[in-house]
């Protein structure tokens, strides 16, 4: 009872303050998700689903489902996406989104470019408080609501590094439905990204990744991650997450348009007594587009 009162807790202060958008472990595999310029990086078609398992063992925990989509258009320097989210937290918070991405690049040397993108979209959000609530707590009323989202990202990047700074979901607000917004505003998640990539030898590569996520109200987290790959074939990297876990990542090239991914989090809260960690698998998909080269893209 003393895990599942700890829980409710988590859910009730999602629901109060700021609520909090789904993160993926992988991220760095799995960019447009962080930041809506990132379609710039990749001269491919690029198919990734991922889903993600929290706190497995742990009824009601959240898992989270997304499939992104993105593409250059022909020979420019336009690309355009699309974005496919579900988010549930038990039968209480249920959230499913659409977003188009448009992103466009300027080259800033011979082998660096500057990109800016956006991201625009709408979600269904619905919350029944009920279900952990007697009601006569006006913060938490049942809530069902369509909500409009923009969002923006800037890249910088080459083929050996990436930085940027992003807030994929600025503004997100309702447009229809019932809601009690004063005590449930959703608050811009601001993110830093980078990562830069080393080679070792013929046969390997390092790849160190860094994430940093504000939100108002609550406290910066981290995320800092190092993979290597191994004769461009198997990633094998490692993770750490401030306030939530250490994760483990392994990523297997299956053919040249061909990945699948999986991570494993080892949770560091009170929640690891009575949990089994959280599983996400993605499998990615590149593909040629006519009239453009088909290197391989590490970030």
């Amino acid at each position: 009872m003393r895990y599942l009162l700890i829980f409710v807790f988590q859910l009730i202060c999602i629901a109060a303050g700021a609520q909090q958008k789904a993160m993926f472990t992988q991220y760095m595999f799995n960019g447009l998700a962080v930041n809506p310029a990132y379609s710039a990086i990749d001269e491919a078609l690029n198919i990734t689903a991922l889903t993600r398992h929290q706190w497995v063992g742990f009824e009601g925990a959240p898992n989270t489902q997304s499939l992104t989509v993105h593409t250059p258009i022909k020979e420019s320097n336009t690309s355009v996406g699309i974005m496919l989210m579900r988010d549930q937290i038990g039968e209480v918070i249920r959230e499913n989104g659409a977003f188009a991405t448009l992103t466009q690049r300027v080259q800033v040397s011979d082998e660096t470019y500057l990109a800016a993108g956006v991201n625009v979209g709408v979600g269904g959000y619905r919350a029944d408080y009920s279900q952990i609530s007697d009601g006569s707590d006006p913060a938490f009323l049942d809530q069902n609501e369509t909500r409009a989202n923009l969002g923006f990202g800037v890249m910088l990047f080459s083929n050996k590094f990436y930085a940027g700074f992003s807030s994929p979901f600025f503004y997100y607000r309702s447009i229809a439905g019932v809601s009690d917004m004063k005590n449930t505003a959703y608050r811009p998640h601001y993110m830093l990204q980078g990562g830069y990539l080393a080679d070792l030898g013929s046969d390997f590569k390092l790849k160190p990744n860094a994430l940093v996520k504000y939100v108002a109200g609550a406290p910066v987290q981290i995320d800092l991650n190092v993979n290597i790959l191994i004769k461009e074939t198997v990633w094998l990297g490692a993770s750490w997450r401030s306030f939530d876990s250490f994760d483990f990542i392994a990523e297997l090239q299956l053919t040249p348009q061909i990945q699948l991914g999986y991570a494993y989090d080892f949770t560091t809260t009170e929640l690891a007594k009575v949990q089994k960690g959280s599983h996400e698998i993605m499998l990615n998909f590149r593909l040629p587009i006519r009239g453009r080269s088909f290197p391989r893209c590490y970030f």
